[in-house]
């Protein structure tokens, strides 16, 4: 089959809303098979700026798509109930789930790398965390309601990767296993990367740097997502933070 013939589209065509959630379920299925834009390209045989059209919906063909679908082992079927589960997502946790989370860092990595749309098996590849612990806390997060199994073994987050980590349990969890990490930094390190600055700020000034941190963790995410499709080096896992406090307790009242 040729993939470069599109006769039915146009590199034009409007993508409404509908289409644009099918895409996104697509693209998440092709990463959690494996598939990078770059060998997207090379298995059928076109440029990477075109696979990235086709991902988005600009001269798409029918044909075109199936293909994909089954290089993704899926099915369109299941790419729409993929993407109707994804549109009934709630971003909201109960407490109990947020502390069940928090109570085991390993169960909580697991489920962050479900939530961005990572296959479980990069806990154990990234993380070293055993195979079957990795089963074993999917069948947990299954039972708390967090993801559910779909067809061809790929799993769905309850959460959106957007969800703002701002209540107690998670705060606990970051002093306990997390707060280290950034302490102990070696600043003097070339592949440290840090900005400081330091602001006077009236209490809307301190809102608008909350707002500010929540659009940066979204540009995070739109960078990974982007060098997940196109890059051809493995990467490594980075820890990021943006932290903003009051300095009252060093200067003074």
């Amino acid at each position: 089959m040729d993939h470069r013939t599109m006769p039915d589209a146009s590199l034009n065509d409007p993508v409404d809303g509908e289409a644009a959630s099918l895409l996104a379920a697509l693209r998440r299925a092709l990463r959690g098979a494996g598939w990078t834009q770059a060998r997207l390209a090379e298995e059928l045989g076109v440029g990477s700026a075109t696979v990235k059209r086709w991902l988005h919906g600009r001269g798409l063909s029918f044909n075109t798509l199936a293909h994909l679908c089954r290089l993704a082992d899926t099915s369109l079927t299941e790419l729409a109930d993929d993407s109707r589960l994804s549109a009934q997502a709630e971003d909201h946790l109960t407490l109990a789930q947020e502390e069940a989370l928090t109570q085991d860092s390993s169960l909580s990595t697991v489920f962050f790398l479900i939530v961005n749309g990572w296959p479980p098996s990069e806990a154990t590849e990234g993380f070293r965390i055993p195979p079957e612990v990795v089963e074993q806390h999917v069948a947990r997060l299954e039972r708390l309601a967090l993801v559910d199994r779909l067809p061809g073994g790929r799993l769905r987050a309850r959460l959106s990767p957007s969800h703002a980590w701002q209540r107690a349990p998670m705060r606990r969890h970051f002093e306990r296993h997390l707060k280290q990490l950034f302490v102990t930094i070696d600043y003097g390190d070339p592949a440290t990367i840090f900005g400081a600055e330091t602001c006077k700020l009236s209490p809307l000034g301190v809102a608008r740097v909350r707002e500010l941190i929540e659009r940066f963790r979204g540009d995070l995410r739109a960078i990974e997502l982007e060098d997940r499709r196109t890059a051809a080096l493995p990467g490594e896992w980075h820890a990021i933070l943006a932290v903003a406090r009051s300095m009252r307790p060093l200067i003074g009242p």
